[in-house]
């Protein structure tokens, strides 16, 4: 913004709090308020926002709602706002409301208490020297902002009888996209959005491939409604896409090749209130993992850096937290029942279909998230610039996994095999997975062996079956730098089993024997074969026990946006040029 655009938008906003300050004790504003129009001729407001202000029933009302549209454009602070627009309002039979200065100017030889901001001023005329805005780099993408919502602060689309408020917004989008190589392989060879993995063979050449898809449009609705007379605040958010499997029924796939579906994002309500003063809060619905904190902010919006780092998941949870603060400096710790998952690779289509995952539930016990944000201005002096993050966060869950008691039906095409270790059965069905226990391994003198010869197989010794699991641990450590120049954001996490959080490099759980003999497997109701070892050998006389393992990862990452008109010897303001 230009210095002289800088001084027209403060001049316009000091003559329309002057004509707000006046209809506070004067009749209704007309239908059209030419404050307003003098700002949509200024290109500062759209024809839709001053509408919207137009519409206002009150001079208090359209206030609101012009400072909310001016605070959101950045052409004014969090603290001008309140400093400015939150004192014009007095008390009935109070004297009148004095205005304040637009832009706040620190004294160069005494200390600025923070209460300070909100004492009126003698004069409205902006200072000379003020500062020009700080142009930002790019705002690092934070799906789980910290931000507490304030009463009455959304300017809504749709207003009900009831109070409640309600906004659309979403947009429209098209990729045309040409990749160099794929991932190989008949199942994930095709994909219109980037795998960093070589999954299977890609034929002569790399495969490479060209897409257009529009399915990353997307839609959502905020809430917000205010009982009267309380001190809660209720916000909700209901959001989804296209991005959902692809259909299986010829009534659509005649239309198009690519008649995917409509799919849920995110959907929960919100309760804020105060506890001893600090703002407080409790969630319900589905919503980002609280490890999902940093995510890469990328063109390509179809799983966000899946593979490549970010852990990036969302998922029902009921969620509380508090907020501590010292002026700009906030402390909010955060945690959340959720539920578990596993990612299963082997789950069969029927199995996603009807319940998507079921070793997280099996273990009849939630998961268990936590966080806790450090969020503080890098400079007070960069106006516009996103403040720091610092964030610890952490993640735990039990997967169970059941074996029926069952023998798997013979792979004929392995049925004479004596040599250890034998090929794991294939499934023999599209709808549920080959259950059970292998037969053609015989154990000798095992001490769990219930037969009278000593002899047995895995389906003999484990007569109601058997059930395994193993534990998800995941923690991270993120930190979000943004200045004028160039955003950083640093990651590091460590876990095991991460599969369904598309990080470890979308690597299962494998069964470790340690040393032991392998004596067959069983395969669980999610379809994962889990071999059975004996440490002594299938004639040593040991038991026959499961074994499932998953080795922890850690990963780092660090990201540095920078903008497109960049100069690292500039000072990022926009003196007019």
């Amino acid at each position: 913004m230009s210095r002289s655009t800088f001084l027209s938008v403060a001049s316009s906003l000091i003559v329309a709090w002057s004509l707000f300050a006046v209809a506070q004790q004067s009749p209704p504003p007309a239908a059209n308020n030419p404050l307003v129009e003098l700002l949509q001729a200024k290109g500062i407001i759209s024809p839709q926002e001053a509408a919207t202000v137009n519409q206002a029933t009150s001079a208090e009302e359209a206030n609101s709602r012009l400072a909310q549209l001016l605070l959101g454009k950045g052409l004014i602070s969090e603290q001008e706002y309140k400093a400015t627009f939150t004192s014009t309002a007095s008390p009935s039979g109070a004297t009148p409301a004095q205005l304040l200065n637009t832009v706040y100017h620190p004294q160069p030889t005494a200390s600025v208490a923070p209460s300070n901001y909100s004492q009126p001023a003698q004069a409205a005329t902006p200072s000379a020297s003020s500062g020009p805005t700080v142009i930002p780099a790019v705002a690092p993408l934070r799906v789980l902002p910290i931000d507490t919502p304030k009463q009455g602060g959304m300017i809504p689309d749709l207003k009900l009888g009831s109070g409640a408020n309600m906004k659309l917004y979403g947009f429209y989008k098209a990729s045309a996209v040409s990749d160099t190589a794929s991932s190989g392989g008949a199942t994930f060879g095709s994909q219109d959005w980037p795998l960093p993995l070589l999954l299977a063979d890609t034929g002569p050449t790399s495969d490479p491939q060209f897409h257009i898809k529009a399915r990353s449009f997307r839609i959502g609705m905020q809430t917000e409604w205010v009982p009267k007379n309380s001190g809660f605040t209720l916000t909700g958010r209901v959001e989804g896409d296209f991005e959902g499997d692809y259909t299986d029924v010829s009534n659509r796939n005649i239309s198009s090749v690519r008649s995917n579906q409509f799919s849920l994002r995110v959907a929960w309500v919100r309760l804020d209130h105060t506890l001893s003063g600090l703002p407080w809060f409790a969630e319900f619905g589905q919503d980002w993992s609280l490890i999902s904190s940093s995510l890469p902010n990328l063109f390509e919006t179809t799983g966000v850096g899946i593979g490549m780092g970010s852990l990036w998941e969302r998922i029902p949870m009921f969620r509380t937290g508090v907020q501590f603060h010292s002026g700009d400096f906030k402390v909010q710790p955060e945690f959340a029942i959720v539920l578990p998952a596993a990612g299963s690779s082997a789950l069969t289509t029927d199995q996603r279909l009807r319940f998507g995952d079921r070793a997280g539930a099996e273990s009849d016990q939630p998961g268990l998230e936590a966080r806790v944000v450090f969020q503080f201005p890098l400079s007070h002096n960069w106006k516009g610039v996103a403040p720091a993050q610092l964030i610890f966060s952490g993640h735990h869950a039990r997967m169970n996994e059941i074996i029926p008691h069952a023998a798997q039906v013979v792979n004929e095409t392995e049925a004479s095999c004596t040599t250890l270790p034998c090929p794991i059965t294939v499934f023999n069905s599209t709808t549920a997975p080959n259950l059970g226990f292998t037969t053609n391994t015989s154990i000798t003198g095992a001490s769990n062996c219930p037969e009278a010869s000593g002899v047995c197989t895995l389906e003999q010794i484990f007569k109601r079956g058997a059930q395994v699991g193993n534990p998800q641990n995941i923690y991270t450590m993120e930190l979000q730098l943004p200045t004028p120049w160039v955003t950083f954001v640093a990651k590091y996490y460590r876990g095991d089993d991460m599969r369904f959080f598309f990080a470890g490099q979308l690597n299962d759980v494998y069964s470790n024997l340690n040393g032991a003999t392998e004596a067959g497997n069983g395969i669980s109701e999610s379809g994962r074969a889990i071999l059975f070892g004996c440490a002594s050998g299938v004639t040593g006389g040991t038991p026959a026990a499961p074994t499932l393992n998953c080795n922890p990862t850690g990963v780092a990452g660090v990201l540095l946006y920078f903008p497109l008109n960049f100069n690292p010897w500039a000072d990022r303001a926009d003196s007019g040029s």
